[in-house]
């Protein structure tokens, strides 16, 4: 995954936006890579996989953000608001690892630049506890 497609970025971009109006939730990019059971069940099967998707996940109290797929890579790109409990985000990671479909599986969480400002301030903070070490 070296270069994501810019319909991708930008989906990333709005979902980080969306996200940010939301104090009590937590933005993640899972990236999946299915294998060929998943793929014969969706060819036999057609249909828009994000109305699913969606529908499971505002079950839990999250919200889809966007779901695509990368052309060439056979990817899915999946971006998604969880309820910032940290124990239900790693619940709800593993709970695709046994379903049998992903070869691959990633969940990436996503921060804003200006949440990733404020971690940079906290670096010298940080740094301080190591050198004492």
């Amino acid at each position: 995954m070296k270069h994501l497609s810019l319909g991708v970025f930008m989906a990333i971009c709005g979902s980080i936006v969306a996200a940010e109006d939301a104090e009590s939730m937590r933005t993640f990019l899972f990236i999946g890579t299915s294998n060929s059971a998943a793929w014969e069940m969706q060819i036999a099967n057609p249909g828009d996989r994000a109305v699913s998707v969606k529908g499971g996940i505002e079950a839990l109290g999250g919200e889809l953000l966007s779901y695509y797929w990368g052309l060439g890579n056979g990817k899915n790109y999946i971006t998604v608001s969880l309820p910032d409990d940290p124990s239900f985000i790693q619940a709800f990671y593993v709970s695709r690892l046994g379903d049998g479909l992903l070869d691959d599986y990633q969940m990436i969480e996503l921060m804003s630049s200006a949440d990733m400002a404020v971690a940079l301030e906290r670096v010298p903070e940080i740094k301080a506890v190591d050198d004492v070490k």
